[in-house]
């Protein structure tokens, strides 16, 4: 997490598309969800077009979808409020700048939107929607500026961070208790793309590729404390790159940090405390997000089933068990599934699927809306058995 200059830079940014080469196969495993099942557990909403990112706000009975139709520079930017319920919709923002990713501060009532191409921050008050201020984060670089990716929210700080998946590497660490004052650091890794938050160490891991795959950052004080390594990448270049770890979830309880990796099309599980890697399990063709539902015990990633060799596939939502990892089911959901987010007290699970933008793909239809799910965890915890 689209294939002209401006618009393969921006799918790189926005979804993490490969950027190395995807070798592993399809290789779910576990029980494949028909659509009659999956009817009942799921309810679908096709309304919105240039779907990304969710984040849901209980507290106001909104789930926030942002989502960029265009990637023209000059195109406004949409966050979309829908009901967490039933995905009917309550109302639109237009913003000034694309919208891609998003993070809720709950305690603040702020809602922070990651404005990828124009490498900014958009903060918004999230009950009237409207614009409170920018943050512009990345420097002017070529026609455009240097792109944002992830937004990660510290509610007892008031921190925010950003992740940047450039060459170098970068995170920007915003403290909106001190007027937005910036903490830029630097080499932060190849294409550092995942961020996550632990809020009970202050930790934050980003993640991308390049020798030492996880970069881990005090996030109070900006300063590095450790990195994660498969050891798999001895050569420090783009090309020596045997990873890309485009996304990260976290089980803070048991200290395990959950990797997809879009090179290999694999899940990667490293245990923090060791540094080591635990566990790798294969996804498929354009692994792309991961989720860790404590509530269920269970691991989700999406897939793709698309990338540079193969780019009429379709993509799926794999659930493994939090426990052993075991494959419990694959859930097809055409065409591409992209990023996942929890809801209800974590009862609930929020897909986002993009229609196919190539016209080659067999799914492909002009102006076609991509789709937000809506999951019963419980429901589906049934259908899986």
């Amino acid at each position: 997490m689209i294939r002209n200059t401006i618009r393969a830079a921006g799918m790189m940014t926005a979804l993490g598309l490969l950027i190395g080469p995807a070798f592993a196969q399809d290789n779910s495993g576990g029980k494949v969800l028909t659509q009659p099942a999956i009817a009942q557990t799921a309810i679908r909403q096709d309304m919105i077009p240039g779907v990304y990112e969710t984040a849901e706000a209980a507290e106001l009975g909104a789930l926030f979808v942002a989502s960029t139709p265009s990637f023209d520079a000059g195109t406004p930017g949409y966050v979309d409020l829908l009901d967490p319920a039933d995905l009917s919709p309550i109302r639109r923002i237009e913003l000034p700048r694309r919208a891609f990713a998003l993070a809720m501060d709950h305690q603040r009532g702020k809602l922070f939107v990651g404005n990828t191409l124009d490498g900014s921050l958009s903060v918004l008050d999230a009950k009237s929607g409207l614009l409170l201020e920018t943050v512009q984060l990345g420097k002017p670089e070529g026609e455009g500026f240097e792109h944002t990716r992830m937004v990660e929210v510290d509610e007892d700080s008031g921190r925010v961070f950003v992740s940047s998946p450039s060459d170098a590497g970068t995170l920007w660490i915003v403290d909106t208790m001190a007027e937005n004052a910036v903490t830029r650091i630097d080499d932060a890794g190849l294409w550092a793309a995942g961020l996550v938050h632990d809020p009970a160490s202050g930790r934050v891991y980003v993640s991308g590729g390049g020798i030492d795959e996880v970069l881990i950052v005090d996030g109070k004080t900006g300063e590095r404390v450790g990195t994660l390594s498969t050891g798999d990448t001895t050569e420090a270049s783009k090309d020596g790159s045997k990873h890309f770890f485009v996304n990260l979830s976290l089980d803070a309880k048991r200290g395990r940090l959950f990797a997809a990796d879009a090179n290999s099309g694999q899940l990667y599980v490293f245990d923090i405390a060791s540094g080591k890697v635990q566990k790798t399990v294969p996804i498929g063709l354009g692994t792309l997000d991961v989720l860790y539902a404590a509530e269920t015990d269970q691991i989700f990633v999406t897939y793709r089933g698309a990338g540079r060799e193969k780019t009429d596939g379709t993509g799926g939502v794999i659930v493994l068990s939090g426990e052993d990892y075991a494959p419990q089911a694959s859930i097809p959901l055409p065409a591409h599934p992209n990023s996942l987010t929890l809801g209800d007290g974590g009862k609930a699970l929020f897909v986002t699927v993009k229609a196919p933008m190539e016209k080659e793909h067999p799914l492909y239809r002009e102006g076609a809306a991509d789709s937000v799910l809506r999951f019963d965890l419980t429901a589906l915890g049934n259908a899986i058995g």
